[in-house]
This record gives structure tokens, C-alpha cells and sequence, in this order.
């Protein structure tokens, strides 16, 4: 749980320096963020081997992608960088590590 906890802190990190900054291009913080919840992802995936998580987990992979989603909206704008989303993303990302796993 560790590692994936630490993934998910360092991802949250990035969306803040992101935040903080807030960039007109792209820049580190959003490549960094991705990197983060992709290994979390993973992570989280990696625990159920080839059987289907149960349902509580399920929902908070949908979540996690959601979350993924908008940084790679971020990463890859098709216009402005999409700060509130961002910030709504950054919410959802410390409630999802704020949650204990029930898994």
C-alpha cells in the first residue's frame, strides 16, 4: 500500500506546484502528475491479479481515470489550460487518498 500511497501523494504534489505556477504551456508539474496516478493506478489494479475488483474498487478506479483524464487535459490543452477542472481534480484526487482502502 505503500508505494501507492506515495504515488498518489506525489501526484497530489505535482497538481499543486502546477496549480501554484500555473503555466501557460505545459509544463513538468502536469507530466509528473500523470506519471504519479498512472503508477497508482497500477498499483491499485495490480492488487486483484486477473480477478475483477470488487465494486467499491471499481468506482474508485472510475474515479482515479476521471482524475487522469483532466490532468492530461491539462497536459494537452485544446485551448487554455483548464484550471478549474484542474483544481475540481485536485479535490477529487485528495478525497480518493483521504479514503481508507477497501480493499
Amino acid at each position: 500500500m505503500a508505494y501507492s500511497e506515495d504515488a498518489g501523494q506525489a501526484a497530489l504534489a505535482a497538481i499543486d506546484r502546477a496549480l501554484e505556477h500555473r503555466p501557460e504551456k505545459d509544463g513538468h508539474d502536469f507530466a509528473d502528475a500523470a506519471q504519479h496516478l498512472a503508477m497508482l493506478r497500477d498499483a491499485m489494479t495490480a492488487r486483484y491479479g486477473d480477478a475483477p475488483p470488487p465494486p467499491v474498487s471499481r468506482e474508485r478506479l472510475a474515479r482515479l481515470n476521471a482524475i487522469l483524464s483532466v490532468v492530461l487535459g491539462g497536459h494537452f490543452p485544446l485551448g487554455s489550460i483548464p484550471w478549474h477542472e484542474i483544481e475540481l481534480a485536485r479535490g477529487w484526487l485528495a478525497d480518493l487518498l483521504g479514503e481508507k482502502a477497501a480493499d
